[in-house]
């Protein structure tokens, strides 16, 4: 023992070998011990399934043994309330017994002083004795008193009696226990002529159920409503005894709660003693009957495939624990093999070569430690190498963003220098001729005919507007335009057709050649409830730019309602907007044409209004003869009531 106790502190794969085999016995014994507590209970499941399952199939069974007298009485009872007379009732009391193997005896009883001729009593009774049928008159029998014909006789209806032994006054008796079931005869006008009772072997009827057991020691009992025995694996017991009575003079609690469960009529599972064996006990009743029927198993017989599960589990754990040490003695040798390699690749590394790759080892001893720590190390220096190729490319990207914001500033530095200047020219222009022309008006104003002074007040009302017009888009343009809009949006009933015509008008005072048409679908009197002043200058500008940069010749304003709205769609003929600058027509400054009349305000400004009164405006790209805006305008502007 010494020496081997050496060995094991001198060996560094012994002592990890023997830690490792500690370790794994104390998982397979938890492990085991979980399984056998969880499969215990598992089992005991699967077993009351069984029982249940075996229950139910000799339920089954009892049940069609039950329905098929009942069936076979009902034919009969049918042709004998047909002809009720005495050689007919032999004869269907002897075709019963003979044409049914599961029927022992038929009895066909007519009521007191039914045959005159044959006395006060006539029963035609037949019975199966082994494979002879025997069909007799039972003649002197008084029988009205028995249960089996008073039972039925008083209630009206078809009855179950509970068994007994057939040991009567009559002439033929059964030599057996029998079980009859029992059903009043009638003549055409329902008077009472007579009861017809089948009877049922009790012994062929326990043998057929006793037959149907899930373990080799597993019994049915059959209870009456009393707690009588009518099934039993100890014959001596049937109908003799009860559930209830004391064995030997001992109390057993379980037993009387199953009896009491069963004559209750109730259905369940139980662990119970059973004449001290402990039992598995499923219970239910026999439908159409008050009887009940439950299967016992007890846990001996249950739980022997159980026991050699385990003694096998056993086996297989103590042959898996010892492969476990010679594997676990095998890796332990063999992981220190990987030394020299994993030596050799680290001078491969610190010599420069970064392309040797430390595989990661499945080794959990001190060498596939170090082996997956200088794995780690080589793979924190390959993250540490990705990441700063991520910064180094992530610099580059930041860069080219750099450049291309400082070329967005550049572009708006320049669009605001030509801004500053064309809006210099824009409004130098008209401020010249508008000084000229009023110092023509005043030195040579009365050498001038009316026709044309009245054409030098046209030319410097046009200019005026113009001027008014930039100074109003300008000031739009400023926060301080913007946030004044936003406070000053009123709710005003706006007609829609008014509010056309007061743009066309404005129209045709800057451009008096120009026409614009009208197309309504609307009434005078439709309105909408929006900001008139805001709405006004929206269309204004549409059809400013229209008269202003289109042909001149078909211009249009279509008002059409929609649901929940009006649209409103602004068209002409000419160049139109050039594809390319389509999708920058609502970019605040942006003009295609640098030289061009405008300040590149009017239409941003115009779907600003737009938004600002809860509608939607949009440059319709599929037309391609000129120019064509759709706006859209609801009922009422949702925005109003929030700006206020």
């Amino acid at each position: 023992m010494g020496k081997w106790s050496k060995y094991i502190h001198r060996s560094f794969p012994t002592q990890i070998s023997m830690k490792m085999f500690l370790v794994a016995v104390s998982v397979f014994v938890l492990t085991n011990s979980v399984f056998m507590a969880v499969s215990w209970r598992h089992f005991q499941t699967v077993a009351m399934d069984n029982a249940s399952e075996a229950l139910n199939a000799a339920v089954a069974r009892a049940e069609r043994y039950l329905r098929s007298v009942e069936t076979v009485t009902d034919l009969t009872a049918q042709m004998a309330e047909e002809h009720f007379c005495p050689d007919s009732l032999i004869v269907f009391s002897r075709r019963t017994v003979a044409q049914s193997g599961f029927v022992s005896g038929c009895s066909i009883s007519a009521r007191a002083d039914m045959f005159p001729e044959h006395g006060r009593y006539y029963s035609a009774y037949t019975v199966r004795k082994r494979d002879t049928v025997i069909t007799a008159v039972e003649e002197g029998y008084e029988y009205f008193d028995y249960e089996w014909y008073s039972k039925a006789a008083v209630s009206g209806k078809a009855v179950w009696v509970d068994p007994f032994v057939d040991n009567n006054a009559g002439s033929l008796s059964a030599d057996h226990m029998i079980a009859s079931y029992c059903r009043p005869l009638y003549d055409k006008e329902k008077q009472l002529i007579g009861v017809i009772s089948t009877d049922m072997s009790l012994p062929e009827f326990s043998k057929a159920l006793s037959s149907i057991k899930p373990y080799p020691d597993s019994y049915l009992i059959l209870l009456g409503h009393d707690g009588r025995y009518y099934v039993h694996r100890d014959t001596t017991k049937i109908v003799n005894k009860t559930i209830f009575d004391l064995t030997n003079g001992r109390y057993y609690p379980d037993k009387l709660a199953l009896g009491y469960e069963m004559t209750a009529g109730h259905i369940g599972r139980m662990h119970a003693d059973v004449a001290n064996v402990k039992s598995l006990i499923c219970y239910q009743p026999v439908p159409g009957t008050n009887w009940s029927a439950a299967l016992i198993s007890p846990e001996r017989s249950v739980l022997h495939g159980y026991r050699r599960l385990n003694i096998s589990i056993l086996i297989i754990i103590l042959i898996g624990l010892i492969f476990i040490y010679v594997i676990c003695r095998r890796t332990v040798v063999r992981a220190f093999a990987p030394l020299s390699l994993l030596e050799e690749q680290a001078q491969r590394i610190a010599d420069g070569d970064y392309s040797t790759v430390i595989a990661r080892g499945n080794e959990y001893s001190v060498v596939g430690k170090l082996q997956n720590s200088f794995a780690d190390m080589q793979e924190t220096l390959r993250g540490q190498i990705r990441e700063l190729n991520a910064a180094i490319a992530k610099s580059a990207k930041r860069n080219e963003e750099l450049q291309k914001a400082n070329a967005d500033l550049e572009e708006a530095i320049r669009r605001q220098s030509e801004f500053i200047s064309n809006m210099s020219h824009q409004i130098r222009t008209p401020l010249n001729l508008i000084m000229g022309f009023s110092q023509l008006l005043q030195e040579g104003g009365n050498g001038m005919s009316a026709e044309e002074r009245q054409a030098l007040l046209h030319v410097i009302d046009y200019h005026t507007m113009t001027l008014r017009r930039m100074s109003l888009m300008l000031y739009d343009s400023s926060d301080r335009g913007y946030h004044d809009e936003m406070l000053s949006l009123k709710e005003d009933d706006v007609s829609c057709n008014e509010v056309a015509r007061e743009c066309i008008g404005y129209v045709n005072r800057f451009f008096p050649g120009v026409s614009v048409k009208l197309e309504t679908s609307l009434e005078d009197s439709f309105m909408i409830r929006t900001d008139h002043l805001y709405l006004m200058r929206s269309i204004r500008e549409f059809l400013y730019n229209s008269a202003k940069y289109s042909d001149g010749k078909n211009i249009f304003l279509r008002v059409e309602a929609i649901p929940d709205g009006v649209r409103f769609v602004f068209e002409d003929t000419g160049p139109g907007i050039p594809p390319q600058f389509q999708e920058h027509v609502f970019t605040p400054f942006y003009k295609s044409d640098s030289l061009s009349e405008g300040l590149g305000v009017g239409l941003p400004l115009t779907k600003r209004h737009i938004i600002l009164l809860g509608g939607t405006l949009e440059l319709d790209a599929t037309y391609h003869q000129g120019c064509r805006f759709i706006m859209v305008m609801p009922l009422k502007n949702p925005r109003i009531n929030d700006s206020l």
